[in-house]
């Protein structure tokens, strides 16, 4: 149905709702809107889901509306309304960006920088995560050699045909490689900017300098809890200052923004839930006696963490300043895995970079050859009896660079010969592992530094299946540098993290097992865990990808 060229819609800021030649309607500015303008503010409609599963995603709603809560229950659903479901979306060069406002069901959306007359307005839903976005390239015609065939393995097409074992991963469809990470780590690319309150005061500029060292000994001694002391509060990744007339006040519970045109400071003091207002009002009155300031508190919004790269950070500094993530540097958050409450720190996982990582043909060749020695001693082990899971032992190529890592070994489950229930196949290969370096110590007279032949370090582990619990922790106890697996074990498996609504902790591995241990926080070790997303080009082979054992 062809949208009429322009439609009309009452905003304070005049926006027009204009039809485009390929994307449909979208929203256009009418006149210059400034930096960090807040442009409108939507409210959504909530589908429980339970109403989603059976209704909601049998319609036209299924292609607009998103997860905007997940539960033991579920995920409650929601549809933006008004000119909330209007703005387009670009994977670069988004001129708007949103904030989730779930105390009063709406969505807040502000320009990120100066707008001009007649520019579209668009917002970043996340790059490449669309699924009308164009492919970033066409799919390579049939290979003639043998390399290339490697390096296409794992992108299969979702539509062959194929058994409950042989799918393909259920990860981003647009991911490229062979191989996909099994992390809760987010792709800062594509994270959602998300906000919280906290109190500010409108201060002086010639009284800064003199109330921040005060503060920062509040901070130091804890009585302020805005810093290390007190971590769950912590405001360090936030700017101290900015000019009062930019900011948008909210005065105790009222939703409507105030503005000024003051040129006093808007102070950061700390986190809405660090301190009830009145407390804090004493503590600077009691503070700051000597000085002629009034401290009218108000809360603003400001994001709960820095922003993800330097590339996203005027969509973070639009809500509050703050600074970005260094490269290596991981988020403060308490951990997602049930039973943990230690914090821990969530390094973001670019999944381009991953995808480059893989684009070595040799090594996806290398890797193809491991997982067939995995599958030919399972298939050998299943012809005997035993459960068909297949384990390597070996060290990637890009990791061989010391002699004493020169070993592998190849070992199955005996759970079913030796009737013994901890006889797993992982398990097993440590051991063979443990044998060989002691017989090569035994052999050679020079004495290794201690440590440095700890098991599985600096060693990759394939396996057919993904590991149970036990078999995981027996890996962080081995030291292993990596592992990869090829079909995923749900109800069992230690990897992925599905939780009870189905929902996993690892990103797209919503088939597999229950647990994540690899990405429990205090642990003594990490090791990184891979999934061949898409086994289909190995089954000719007779294993079963559904483990039943019967001791």
């Amino acid at each position: 149905m062809r949208n009429p060229p322009c439609t009309p819609h009452l905003n304070v800021f005049g926006l027009r709702i204009c039809d485009t030649a390929d994307a449909g309607r979208s929203l256009f500015a009418s006149k210059p809107i400034p930096s960090n303008t807040v442009i409108e503010i939507s409210p959504v409609l909530l589908f429980s889901s339970q109403e989603y599963s059976q209704h909601g995603k049998y319609t036209i709603l299924d292609s607009y509306t998103f997860v905007w809560e997940r539960s033991s229950e579920g995920s409650t659903m929601a549809l933006a309304l008004g000119l909330g479901s209007l703005f387009n979306h670009t994977s670069f060069n988004a001129n708007v960006s949103y904030e989730l406002d779930k105390k009063t069901n709406s969505i807040k959306y502000r320009t990120v920088r100066d707008i001009k007359q007649g520019e579209e307005l668009l917002i970043c839903y996340g790059a490449g995560s669309m699924w009308w976005e164009p492919c970033e390239q066409e799919k390579s015609p049939i290979p003639t050699s043998e390399a290339d065939e490697c390096a296409l393995f794992g992108n299969l097409d979702i539509s062959d045909e194929c058994d409950t074992h042989s799918r393909r991963a259920p990860v981003d469809i647009d991911y490229k490689a062979s191989l996909w990470r099994v992390t809760a780590s987010p792709d800062p690319k594509r994270m959602k900017l998300e906000t919280r309150r906290a109190w500010a005061v409108d201060v002086p500029p010639k009284a800064c300098s003199t109330i921040v060292k005060s503060l920062q000994s509040l901070v130091k001694d804890g009585t302020l809890r805005a810093g290390d002391a007190h971590p769950r509060y912590s405001i360090r990744h936030l700017r101290s200052f900015r000019k009062t007339k930019e900011v948008k006040k909210y005065t105790k519970d009222a939703i409507e923004l105030c503005t000024t045109e003051s040129e006093d400071l808007s102070m950061l003091v700390a986190l809405e839930s660090a301190h009830e207002r009145d407390e804090l009002v004493s503590l600077l009155k009691e503070t700051f006696a000597h000085m002629d300031v009034d401290w009218n508190l108000y809360l603003v919004d400001v994001p709960t963490g820095p922003a993800p790269v330097r590339e996203r950070l005027s969509e973070w500094c639009a809500v509050w300043p703050c600074m970005f993530l260094p490269p290596g540097a991981g988020f403060s958050s308490k951990s997602s895995i049930p039973g943990s409450d230690a914090a821990r720190a969530i390094v973001p996982v670019d999944r381009s970079a991953d995808e480059k990582l893989w684009e070595d043909k040799e090594m996806i060749r290398f890797i193809r050859l491991a997982f067939e020695k995995c599958l030919s001693t399972a298939s050998k082990a299943q012809e005997q009896g035993e459960l068909g899971v297949g384990v390597f032992v070996t060290t990637l190529p890009s990791d061989a660079d010391d002699a004493s890592l020169e070993v592998e070994v190849t070992a199955h489950d005996t759970r079913t010969s030796t009737n013994h229930p901890l006889r797993h196949a992982i398990p097993n290969a440590v051991r063979l592992v443990a044998d060989l370096r002691a017989q090569k110590h035994n052999d050679s007279p020079i004495n290794t530094i201690n440590g440095k032949d700890y098991l599985l370090t600096g060693m990759s582990l394939f396996i057919t299946h993904e590991p149970c619990v036990y078999c995981a922790m027996a890996l962080v106890h081995s030291r292993v540098k990596r592992v990869f697996f090829l079909y995923p074990s749900p109800g069992t498996g230690g990897f992925c993290g599905v939780c009870n609504d189905g929902q996993p902790i690892c990103h797209g591995m919503q088939d597999g097992g229950p647990f994540a241990i690899h990405e429990q926080s205090g642990l003594n070790h990490k090791y990184e865990v891979w999934r061949w997303i898409d086994p289909a080009i190995f089954d000719e082979r007779s294993i079963s990808a559904s483990l039943s054992y019967e001791p």
